[in-house]
């Protein structure tokens, strides 16, 4: 599996809390180190709470609403996940939802150039998404 280092470095700039960035950032850019980084996502600890709204509602429609109203591509997204069947690809929006949603995996879907992100807790029912940021 190949990632996209940069696309992950930017998230990792843009979401995550500012004492823990420089750490993640070379966790990301050592495939052998990023395991540490994506055993981080079942815990919603590392992202800067300021920049999120929980997902209430049918969480497609959340998605695709929200996105498309901040004018953020939102066709397909790059995914981050402790799933391994989809950590580190391109999938469709709606395919990326339905292997993540409800699965007890942490994950992130990068929407745009990591302008906005969906976050997925290993938590029952703990869903957020992003503000759109732009840096």
């Amino acid at each position: 599996m190949t990632s996209n280092i940069s696309l992950e470095i930017k998230v990792i700039e843009r979401f995550v809390n500012k004492d823990k960035r420089e750490r993640y950032i070379q966790f990301v850019a050592s495939e052998k180190n990023r395991a540490k980084f994506i055993k981080d996502l079942s815990h919603w600890n590392f992202l800067e709470s300021s920049l999120f709204t929980p997902v209430n509602g049918i969480e497609e429609d959340v998605v695709m609403t929200t996105t498309a109203r901040n004018g953020v591509a939102n066709d397909t997204c790059y995914v981050i996940s402790e799933n391994k069947q989809i950590d580190g690809r391109f999938l469709g929006t709606k395919e990326a939802l339905a292997e993540t949603v409800g699965h007890g995996l942490g994950s992130i879907l990068v929407f745009g150039n990591a302008e906005m992100i969906f976050y997925e807790c290993e938590t029952r029912n703990i869903r957020y998404i992003s503000k759109k940021v732009v840096r």
